[in-house]
């Protein structure tokens, strides 16, 4: 008899729980589930194991114990295949899975059971998981017109809540749903704004929904070309707002991918890209330790988690990043030329390469470097309104930016 793993959907509602005359749970030699799961088969004639953090090993374990002709039945909450183990499987190697006849049931998730019970529509929501931990990407959550965060030990729901508002207090008001151990006898359904939520305390086993906005409050700024000021910087090293538009444009940001922000800085440009693309993977490479502690607020005040910094200097530091499909450089100095080797190198076929040069050196360099793969060099020019006496307002000329565009040939 070959081998099975069998993966049931346990919703969050009882209903959707196999009963024990199930013929799978009949055949089944050993039984996989969290406690609460579990506890719900006491005269289950077989051996049980208990998921625990380590996931990744367990599905190994089930896996071999497959191959060798084991009958499993996997309990999941939910739906297996909404950010559960069912994930897990579908990416085993299809070798892994020939070895055993496998199959999911479905059923329906925490989410659905939570909105079917207060009749809302959730067409429009976006979903979110925080199970991994790691900054909240606030600014994402808050521009969903409907938002379904799924909380866990590391971030539970109230704690979501908080970091939403100490991020954006402006939301403050905005109505949410905050669910706690659904489907279990001590669950608890609130319907509060995130304001009220983020003052309460809750466990691990949570969701949090924002719900619809009422009235004209609208989402996040768009953060293209913010305010020097929002962002912390050293006084002067910061790209201007104008050149951190003109850059990404010339970029061309794919929806994903990977970015490099080479000699980051205060992490503006960066920042923005990522903002701008939330499934894009932004990583920062800057040299001094005092500006990457700077970039990890900035990351933290606008609300973004797709930003990855490091600290060290270029082209060594390069060797942990990802090959990316576009790079950003802001400086490199005497080492520019190796930077743009290393870099250009790193590049995907048709990858593109965004340039910033301010001193006449840099121009020199870039002016003659890779002529064949230059799309074109683009020099802006700033003016800025500034007080005169109190009295008077001219325009103060910035520094001149030359953007150059590299492209890497198919």
């Amino acid at each position: 008899m070959n081998g099975t793993v069998t993966i049931i959907s346990c919703g969050a509602d009882q209903e959707y729980l196999p009963q024990v005359s199930d013929n799978r749970l009949e055949k089944a030699d050993l039984l996989v589930g969290g406690k609460r799961l579990l506890s719900r088969y006491p005269d289950f004639s077989g051996e049980k194991l208990i998921l625990g953090a380590d996931t990744a090993q367990s599905v190994e374990t089930i896996c071999d114990l497959a191959s060798q002709g084991h009958q499993v039945v996997i309990l999941a909450s939910g739906d297996a295949l909404f950010h559960g183990i069912g994930g897990t499987f579908a990416q085993l190697p299809a070798e892994r899975l020939e070895a055993f006849d496998f199959c999911i049931r479905p059923a329906p998730t925490a989410f659905q059971c939570l909105f079917a019970r207060h009749k809302i529509p959730w067409e429009k929501a976006r979903f979110f998981s925080l199970h991994q931990g790691g900054r909240i990407p606030a600014r994402e959550i808050l521009a969903a017109p409907m938002a379904v965060i799924y909380c866990g030990s590391r971030i539970n729901a109230v704690q979501a809540a908080a970091a939403l508002v100490e991020n954006f207090p402006e939301y403050g008001d905005r109505m949410a749903l905050l669910a706690e151990n659904l489907g279990f006898d001590n669950e608890q359904i609130y319907s509060l704004s995130l304001q009220e939520i983020s003052t309460m305390t809750c466990g691990p086993i949570s969701i949090l929904v924002l719900l619809e906005r009422e009235g004209k409050k609208e989402g996040p700024q768009l953060a293209l070309g913010l305010e020097s000021d929002f962002y912390e910087h050293e006084k002067g090293l910061i790209t201007s707002p104008e050149i951190r538009c003109a850059a990404l444009a010339k970029l061309r940001l794919p929806p994903v991918g990977v970015l490099w922000d080479i000699g980051a800085g205060s992490g503006s440009v960066g920042l923005e890209a990522a903002a701008l693309r939330p499934q894009l993977e932004v990583h920062a490479l800057e040299k001094k330790p005092e500006r990457v502690v700077q970039i990890e607020e900035n990351a933290k005040r606008l609300g973004v988690a797709n930003i990855y910094v490091t600290t060290g200097a270029a082209p060594d530091g390069f060797s942990a990043f990802p090959r990316p499909q576009r790079i950003f450089i802001g400086g490199g100095g005497e080492q520019l030329e190796k930077i743009l080797e290393t870099g250009f190198a790193a590049l995907k076929p048709g990858g593109i390469m965004v340039v910033s040069a301010i001193t006449l050196e840099a121009l020199a360099l870039l002016s003659t470097w890779q002529p064949e793969s230059c799309l074109e060099a683009v020099q802006i020019s700033v003016a800025r309104m500034t007080k005169l006496a109190d009295k008077y307002c001219f325009l103060k000329n910035e520094n001149q930016v030359t953007l150059f565009v590299f492209n890497k040939g198919n």
